[in-house]
């Protein structure tokens, strides 16, 4: 997941957890946390991948305070582990800034995330 004020970027993975697929940006809105639950269920979650973007001193700032306070309100007890991961070096796609800011390039950023968690969990990268 890629965890904006506005939309929230969701990726997902194939079956063997080998390649990160954008999937749906929702909008960071009232029902977001129906959102998450209803595809939890569906997708049948077991492991959330939260972008975590800390400092480039390593500390968690205010975005970071705001990504956790979102896990909080809307993951915590839904059922699928949360594993904040550090956003910071993650080749994000730049495909322009007007795609980016009607909000499209946030379910690429969350594959981009996860394609990192997966090559990091994989040993592809150390």
């Amino acid at each position: 997941m890629d965890i904006g004020d506005k939309r929230i970027g969701i990726a997902l993975t194939d079956r063997e957890n080998k390649f990160s697929i954008p999937y749906s940006i929702f909008p960071n809105d009232s029902c977001i946390r129906q959102k998450l639950e209803k595809l939890i269920k569906e997708k049948q979650i077991e492991k959330i991948v939260v972008g975590m973007p800390y400092t480039l001193k390593g500390e968690i700032g205010k975005q970071g305070k705001k990504v956790i306070g979102f896990v909080k309100e809307n993951l915590e007890n839904s059922g699928p582990e949360i594993i904040y991961f550090d956003e910071r070096y993650t080749s994000k796609i730049n495909l322009g800034h007007s795609f980016n800011k009607k909000g499209g390039i946030d379910k690429f950023s969350a594959a981009s995330i996860l394609n990192d968690y997966l090559d990091r969990e994989s040993g592809s990268i150390k």
